[in-house]
């Protein structure tokens, strides 16, 4: 009987711990805002591609460091027979991420921010990883954009 009762205030413990925790104020935490999106994904619409990355049955990016410039158009390209994902890591960039890219899909990344841009397929990782360095200026604001505006992503399931 004691075995119980002390199963049970450990647990009423946890259960104290777990309701403060998540008590840490508004989502998002902390006084920082959320940053703008470092470019914008799409599964084909954002026009040519200028390089491909091809996530292969070897369980690597191929090329595994590519170079870009701002306003380059990547395309991510499964070219095996097993799902992948490209996820973005750094920079406030997982808007650029892409959930699945199936066997034999296509999906597009475009910057708007130079920078180094790491990512991973989070299936087969920690080894299947890679990086794109973007160099250049950042893309300029449209004429319909206020000042100070940022790119925003929209990103789509692969197909």
């Amino acid at each position: 009987m004691s075995h119980a009762r002390t199963l049970a205030a450990g647990l009423g413990v946890c259960v104290v711990i777990g309701v403060f925790a998540c008590g840490n104020g508004p989502p998002g935490g902390g006084p920082n805002p959320p940053t703008a999106c470092n470019g914008s994904a799409a599964v084909s619409s954002l026009g040519t591609a200028t390089m491909t990355i091809q996530a292969t049955d070897n369980l690597v990016f191929v090329p595994a460091s590519s170079n870009a410039a701002v306003g380059d158009i990547v395309e991510f390209k499964n070219t095996g027979s097993v799902p992948h994902t490209v996820t973005f890591q750094d920079n406030n960039d997982s808007c650029l991420t892409d959930s699945t890219l199936a066997p034999g899909a296509t999906w597009e990344v475009k910057f708007t921010q130079p920078g180094t841009y790491n990512y991973l397929c989070t299936i087969h990782a920690p080894n299947m990883k890679g990086d794109i360095k973007v160099t250049g200026s950042a893309a300029a604001p449209s004429a319909s954009a206020s000042p100070g505006a940022s790119p925003s992503a929209t990103p789509s399931p692969a197909t």
